[in-house]
């Protein structure tokens, strides 16, 4: 199968495209009718005196595409940081129908995942892998965290631990990290050492949607080993979705929601 172009490789065939092009039509329609095009040095020169211009132009929708669609994806991580992910969303979708690309997929992906729409998430991250490929390695533990916890989710624990295996940039380990494995301890049965995983002062900090799933799994590692309800915040939990979509993966956390008293 053949190598897709770089980026940098797409931008140097488009420059060079718009200059032949310059040429082209320079010399087509910069000849008056019935006069012969100048040929020589003279021909050469006359069609660099136009280059100038056309560079500027170049540069300047250049420079404009760039800062709007720069200016989309800093809006679109306001809004995700403000948990208004449903919003944040239509801009990633937009941003990767106009140019797919391993950002917008793993944007789109992290968006879908707090709304729980863990099936759509899990398509988008693994669009996302396929398209860093060995690239952007600063952005690889990032893909592979958010992957991996919604592999955990969906109860797919070898490929969660897969996932989990390939966070070997010698970074320590996020929040994100500590969650995954705390929820596939719990769903193999472990609540004790779920709640060890849960514990750690980077989970408790954890917030948004992802915060809440992680006191509720807490919650219900609790109830496991005590039986103890303890209280949800559900508004913190769903957000701008409803439960339908967590229960068809994890049913069981749902029907911990549903027994616990709310806030």
């Amino acid at each position: 199968m053949r190598r897709p172009m770089a980026r940098w490789q797409k931008t140097i065939a488009l420059w060079v495209v718009l200059i032949v092009l310059f040429f082209v039509f320079y010399s087509l329609f910069s000849v008056p009718p019935g006069s012969a095009p100048a040929s020589g040095p003279n021909g050469v020169l006359q069609l660099l005196k136009g280059l100038p211009v056309v560079f500027i132009v170049l540069f300047a929708i250049f420079f404009w595409v760039a800062w709007r669609r720069q200016a989309r994806t800093v809006e679109g991580m306001r809004l995700f940081r403000q948990g208004r992910s449903l919003q944040a969303l239509e801009i990633y979708e937009k941003q990767h129908k106009e140019r797919p690309g391993w950002a917008s997929a793993l944007n789109a992906g992290a968006a879908r995942l707090c709304l729980w729409k863990l099936d759509q998430a899990l398509l988008d991250l693994q669009e996302a892998q396929r398209l860093l490929g060995t690239q952007q390695w600063e952005w690889r533990s990032t893909l592979f965290e958010t992957l991996a916890l919604t592999q955990a989710l969906l109860g797919h624990s070898g490929a969660a631990r897969l996932t989990l295996s390939n966070l070997t940039d010698g970074k320590p380990p996020g929040a994100q990290v500590a969650l995954v494995e705390g929820i596939l301890l719990v769903r193999a049965g472990d609540a004790a050492g779920a709640r060890e995983k849960l514990g750690s002062i980077g989970v408790k900090q954890l917030g948004g949607s992802i915060g809440a799933l992680a006191r509720v799994v807490d919650g219900l590692c609790i109830e496991t080993l005590t039986g103890e309800l303890r209280h949800i915040d559900r508004v913190a939990l769903f957000g701008e979705t409803g439960p339908d979509e967590l229960r068809k993966a994890w049913p069981e956390l749902i029907a911990h929601v549903e027994r616990a008293p709310a806030w």
